[in-house]
């Protein structure tokens, strides 16, 4: 019998779980789902970009972001403006709503982090992030 918790990919997966059930259950509210959290988050950041950048910095493709940013305009969390530099291009920015709600729901980032911290030593904690990242980044050059 094969044991799945000694799988990388299993224990990730259990991790992942928790963090969506996490961000759902607080999200619910507002009609975002994680994934648009997670954009929300990096438009926040810096919106003003291209679907291209903004794919880039939550590591989505084309299609997914296109139908992520199709609900959170529905949802009039997003809205996408032409590109002068690029006429075969959009910019996305977040709405006035979007920024209202911002105060509210960026925190939960925090208190999922600072769950995830509790009971390592910063030690610990430097070096899972550094082994996560690079487990991301060879992930990615190998997809």
């Amino acid at each position: 019998m094969i044991d799945q918790s000694s799988h990388i990919c299993f224990n990730i997966g259990r991790v992942m779980r928790r963090v969506y059930e996490h961000y759902e259950s607080r999200l619910a509210p507002y009609s975002l789902t994680t994934p648009q959290y997670m954009v929300f988050m990096a438009l926040y950041a810096s919106d003003g970009i291209t679907i291209g950048e903004l794919g880039q910095r939550v590591a989505l493709d084309g299609s997914t972001i296109t139908g992520i940013l199709d609900r959170m305009e529905k949802n009039g969390y997003v809205e996408r403006r032409p590109n002068a530099e690029d006429r075969r291009s959009a910019l996305v920015f977040l709405t006035d709503k979007a920024r209202q709600i911002a105060p509210q729901i960026i925190p939960f980032a925090d208190e999922l982090d600072a769950s995830i911290r509790e009971g390592h030593t910063p030690e610990e904690m430097a070096v899972f992030e550094r082994v996560l990242r690079e487990l991301a980044e060879t992930y990615h050059q190998k997809a």
